[in-house]
């Protein structure tokens, strides 16, 4: 049997009207309600609530959408997306919950058995509106940063 995981009750929160452009790693719990341009990295949960706007990847144990994810997000617990969340990007999670009403755009891979991919934060965020804008300048779905690159 498999040790439960505790989160502790540390929390890192990015209130809303808080912008970040770089990478954000914690080895506790994160909520973001401001916007982040850069990968998230947590021992623990992320929760991007409503008003929260991601422009990179998410990695963590539990992960919690809200709000605007642009990027990849790799749990190796559940993913859970409310009803209020858009996603571009690829899912990895061992379990997945998603309500009605929630927007996904991308490919899905949950199980128990999946490999997780490394989440290599050297790299620069695909989701800036610059870059978007290189990528895909014809393609009519708008979000806040710029065209979807896919």
């Amino acid at each position: 049997m498999a040790a439960a995981i505790t989160p502790s009750t540390h929390i890192t929160q990015i209130k809303e009207g808080t912008i970040i452009s770089g990478n954000l790693k914690s080895k506790q719990s994160i909520r973001v309600d401001g916007h982040i341009t850069g990968d998230i990295l947590s021992d623990e949960k992320i929760i991007v609530g409503s008003l929260g706007e991601i422009g990179g990847n998410l990695r963590g144990t539990d992960i919690t959408i809200e709000g605007f994810v642009n990027g990849d997000v790799m749990s190796k617990g559940i993913v859970h997306i409310s009803k209020s969340a858009r996603i571009f990007g690829k899912i990895y999670a061992n379990e997945i919950s998603i309500e009605k009403g929630a927007e996904l755009n991308g490919k899905v891979n949950v199980g128990k058995d999946i490999e997780i991919p490394e989440l290599n934060t050297s790299s620069p965020s695909r989701s800036s509106q610059e870059n978007i804008r290189k990528v895909a300048p014809t393609i009519e779905k708008k979000d806040n940063y710029g065209s979807v690159a896919w």
